[in-house]
């Protein structure tokens, strides 16, 4: 309250001032009156309480009104109320004269001070009308008793509400005619003065308004330039400004700088521009705008206020550059500086930087990390005995240093690499993996900064080693079997990628070197025998398609000679998801040939056999189903005997045959027990 109760600036917003005293005055007076309405007629109490309720709720009402700025709604509110204040009570009192048009006069002198001509005229109007209405109403007695009866006293002091009211409004008046009048004089000696001074500044800004033109159209062609008003609305802005705004002149004009807010920015960060413009001083600063078609982009702006006689801030001119490939290109530095740091700290690897001029060596956290010191990013003295060279092995010591001064020396942009091992604090030796490269400088020549990092790779190297050691058994140990065996990976188009190779034992096998199969898958086809090629991708990409294990047997030609393999692998994924098989080949010539000799021994059996077999039993059923003669009985027998030899003969030359291939076999099978059993296929009658 203490606020509301504060009268505005005369000075500044006369309106308001004059709102706020009349509200004042009125409650006042008003408040005097219900006194001494008391005071005269204590049984109308319940009557003067509402009246002097209803006068501090005018009054707050329009207090309110006028300071929160709605001065223009606060006179109109103030007048409305004090009519209705008093025209209402003419009725409930009985006759328009109790309290009367006195009072009522009082609030059409408010209404025109407050209003204006029209505003008063309108309420005089709505007094006449009103008052007539009510003049009629006593006339025809329907007006309500009078329920105050007043005495000389008691109408002088109602008669006090529009006396005071228009001794007020003539002071104010007066006042501030007089205060006016004086103004005018002394503006009207300044101007006087001014336009002297105006004459003599304008000869001089006639001569130098060419300069200011010039200076101006420099000024428009270099620079990003506005001028905009106390509350920030754009008064003029120049084609750099609609340029890199993407907005049109007739876009800007008459809307605030809000328009242009991205949103990048906190609040907080306009507080140092907002303090420094409100005491007129210059700005700069680095913002970020949003232009028309949503981007963003960024000014440097120097804004310079313009002050006038008074001291007082009246317009803003904001000069500004385009910085928004600048602040990208900081960006990308910046992203990929922490780019780079990430990955430095995230990955076994330390950073190291080398300039030849001065011979300095910078060292990341991470390079002294590795190596069992805690030390931030800086240089590693070599008067310490902490350099690099210094901590290199004795046997890796010369040539390491060797490359590297070939790399420090030499012209090639090629990247610098190497391994050797690193004495930890600890005592222990570290194997480092070295890379580096020379910087180039704008024109892409080489400069004597190089750029490396140094990456831990010992447990790597005792990982290889294992490996190493591991392959090297297995190599000794399917050395041994007579057969190939293969770790390999299959890519779709059946073409192999061989992880691990192994000849074996077999005289007959191919003849490239492992290392070049390795290589060169494709070189173990070289001993395939042409029509078994094919057959070898088909079988491949339906392993690669099915993952499902491979067994076919194919040929190989060797020294011209033609030798049956069997191939055989299972598939198995790594951790990585990727299938892996594991496989060997052994020759099976001596298996195919023993097979194919009992093929041939069955098909003979079933064939051959065939022919006597039949004679002699056509020979036997004659025998013993015709009632032969004796001596056609033995000329029947004198035929079987040929049969029954040529019979035995073949039978002799199976069994020949047989115990050769038998011999030959390089299974070394005993098939005798076998062979023994056979009796148990065929049933006979003992």
């Amino acid at each position: 309250m203490n606020h509301i109760l504060r009268p505005p600036d005369k000075i500044k917003n006369y309106q308001a001032y004059m709102v706020f005293m009349l509200t004042i005055i009125w409650s006042a007076v008003t408040a005097l009156v219900v006194v001494f309405g008391l005071f005269y007629f204590p049984q109308l109490k319940s009557r003067w309480a509402i009246l002097l309720g209803v006068a501090l709720l005018i009054a707050i009402v329009n207090l309110s009104l006028n300071y929160y700025g709605h001065t223009r709604k606060a006179s109109w509110s103030l007048t409305i109320m004090l009519w209705l204040y008093i025209t209402v009570p003419c009725y409930s009192a009985g006759g328009i004269f109790a309290p009367g048009i006195l009072s009522q006069m009082a609030v059409i002198l408010t209404a025109g001070f407050l209003l204006g001509r029209r505003g008063g005229l309108a309420i005089g109007l709505l007094t006449i009308a009103a008052d007539f209405a009510l003049a009629l109403l006593e006339v025809n007695g329907q007006l309500p008793a009078p329920t105050v009866v007043h005495d000389p006293i008691s109408r002088w002091i109602s008669a006090m509400i529009p006396i005071i009211t228009i001794l007020v409004m003539q002071y104010y008046a007066i006042n501030h005619l007089r205060s006016s009048l004086r103004s005018m004089q002394r503006e009207t000696l300044k101007r006087r003065t001014a336009v002297a001074q105006r004459e003599q500044a304008f000869n001089e800004l006639v001569e130098r308004e060419k300069e200011l033109e010039d200076y101006k159209y420099a000024l428009d062609i270099s620079s990003i330039v506005a001028i905009s008003n106390v509350d920030g609305v754009f008064l003029y802005v120049n084609d750099n400004f609609c340029k890199v705004s993407k907005y049109s002149a007739e876009e800007l004009i008459g809307k605030t700088h809000d328009i242009l807010f991205s949103g990048y920015h906190p609040p907080e960060y306009f507080d140092e521009l907002g303090a420094a413009l409100m005491e007129g001083k210059p700005y700069r600063g680095e913002f970020c705008n949003k232009a028309k078609d949503g981007s963003n982009y960024w000014v440097d702006s120097t804004i310079v206020p313009f002050v006038n006689d008074e001291g007082e801030v009246y317009q803003y001119i904001s000069i500004n550059s385009d910085i928004t490939a600048k602040k990208e290109a900081v960006q990308q530095l910046r992203i990929s500086k922490e780019r780079y740091k990430s990955i430095i700290e995230v990955s076994n690897m330390g950073a190291w930087e080398y300039d030849l001029d001065t011979q300095r060596v910078w060292y990341s956290s991470q390079y002294f990390a590795m190596l069992g010191f805690d030390r931030p990013d800086g240089t590693w003295e070599d008067t310490q005995g902490m350099s690099w060279v210094d901590r290199l092995h004795p046997d890796d010591r010369e040539n390491a240093v060797r490359i590297f001064n070939e790399f420090l020396n030499g012209t090639s942009t090629d990247l610098y690499e190497n391994f050797f091992r690193m004495r930890h604090k600890s005592g222990d030796w570290v194997w480092i993996w070295s890379r580096a490269r020379k910087l180039q400088d704008h024109r892409g020549n080489l400069t004597n900064i190089s750029l490396g990092t140094h990456t831990d790779i010992s447990a790597r190297v005792k990982a290889e080693q294992k490996t190493k050691e591991s392959e090297q058994l297995i190599r000794k140990i399917t050395s041994q079997v007579p057969g190939n065996t293969y770790m390999f990976e299959i890519e779709e188009t059946g073409k192999l990628n061989f992880l691990f190779v192994n000849r074996g034992t077999e005289e007959y096998n191919f003849t490239a070197d492992l290392a070049d199969i390795s290589r060169n898958p494709d070189r173990i086809l070289e001993v395939w025998h042409e029509d078994d090629r094919s057959l070898f991708v088909e079988n491949m990409k339906k392993a690669y398609k099915t993952e499902r294990p491979i067994s076919f047997q194919y040929r190989i030609v060797v020294d011209g000679v033609i030798r049956w393999r069997w191939l055989q692998a299972v598939p198995e994924k790594d951790q990585e998801g990727k299938v892996v098989w594991y496989g060997a080949t052994r020759d099976v010539t001596a298996l195919v040939d023993y097979i194919a000799s009992a093929e041939q021994i069955l098909y003979d059996i079933s064939h051959v056999l065939r022919r006597p077999i039949c004679s002699m039993l056509g020979i036997t059923t004659l025998i013993s189903e015709g009632n032969l003669s004796p001596d056609e009985a033995l000329e029947l027998a004198r035929q079987m005997h040929p049969v029954a030899k040529e019979l035995d003969k073949f039978m002799k030359e199976l069994n020949q045959v047989y115990e050769q291939k038998k011999h030959v076999d390089q299974l070394n099978i005993n098939f005798a027990a076998l062979v023994d059993k056979r009796n148990s296929l065929f049933e006979r009658d003992d």
